[in-house]
């Protein structure tokens, strides 16, 4: 019985020495993050949203269904109702719209709760996606520098590089359908570049530092060298792209729901901007016009302020030059 209870101990303590350090540079690592007011700003922004996102029947004041006048039962509207939409808001005469109707007579602030999801899910599966691209294949392309894979690599994103986003974006859509899928799959496309980009220049660097010389003398992989020594550099680097890719998806998606290249049967900002321009109500419905401007400008500031403090985190010295 003493023997087992003598491993127990050993093995905790064991365990707790090897994920001591990488405790303590998570632990630094939000302390740098923390110092700065913009990115815990975007933190909490980010944060309302994903509530919003996970349980928006908490905080919308209907369903998407409702109507005003109506409530939630079909009926038909008489012609000075039907005349007064869309509705300024209202706080509970003739009904509860606190930042008023569209011209069906939905709650404005319904939908745009209601479309948090799909902003969200857009920005992080296109932004995850465009590191699950990018960052591989820019520490393939960084570790092989000058070799043929180097250059295969280098010369798919220079071509990548040189067609214009939303035209390509455009004519991917065009040609897979119009899905939220689809419109993920086509901003990753293009935005995967910066990504390899920049991780290849890092880790161009990176191979030469002494502990991957000494790994390479040692007989390690290069497998295990780039998975154990570069990948872990680079992650704080790709934590930023992935934030900008994030917020550069959220804006592609409004601008291509306003062309009317968008899943119409969705709760999307860029539809309820669309519905404003193509109804003619955009300099009479201010409440109708205003609120997903601004849940997409915050959203999308919200990830850059991110990726900027992200950015302090993953090179100290310039961080600290930035915001002096």
């Amino acid at each position: 019985m003493s023997e087992p209870d003598a491993e127990e101990p050993s093995t905790i303590e064991a365990a707790r020495r090897r994920w001591a350090p990488r405790i303590e540079r998570w632990r630094r690592a939000w302390d740098r993050f923390t110092r700065h007011r913009l990115g815990i700003v975007g933190l909490a922004i980010i944060s309302i949203y994903v509530l919003w996102a996970l349980f928006p029947e908490v905080f919308a004041p209907h369903t998407p269904e409702w109507e005003a006048y109506l409530g939630y039962d079909a009926g038909r509207l008489t012609g000075e109702q039907r005349r007064s939409l869309p509705h300024p808001p209202a706080f509970g005469d003739p009904f509860f719209a606190p930042l008023g109707t569209d011209h069906r007579g939905r709650d404005v602030l319904t939908l745009l709760i209601y479309s948090t999801r799909n902003a969200l899910y857009i920005a992080f599966a296109a932004g995850i996606l465009s590191s699950l691209v990018g960052v591989p294949l820019g520490l393939i392309s960084g570790y092989y520098g000058d070799t043929w894979i180097d250059e295969t690599i280098q010369r798919v994103a220079d071509v990548t590089y040189g067609l214009p986003f939303l035209p390509l974006v455009i004519v991917l859509i065009a040609i897979r359908g119009i899905t939220l899928t689809n419109v993920v799959l086509a901003i990753v496309a293009k935005s995967w570049i910066n990504n390899c980009i920049v991780i290849r220049g890092e880790v161009l660097s990176l191979k030469e530092r002494s502990y991957v010389e000494s790994a390479k003398v040692a007989g390690a992989s290069d497998a295990r060298i780039v998975l154990r020594h570069l990948l872990p550099n680079v992650l704080p680097l790709s934590f930023v792209y992935l934030a900008q890719d994030a917020a550069i998806a959220i804006i592609t998606e409004a601008s291509l729901a306003y062309l009317g290249l968008s899943d119409f049967t969705a709760h999307s900002w860029g539809i309820m901007l669309h519905d404003v321009q193509a109804q003619g109500y955009v300099f009479t419905a201010w409440w109708w016009l205003l609120p997903p401007g601004i849940a997409i400008t915050l959203v999308a500031a919200s990830f850059y302020f991110i990726g900027f403090s992200m950015e302090d985190v993953a090179n100290p010295q310039r961080g600290e030059n930035r915001w002096r």
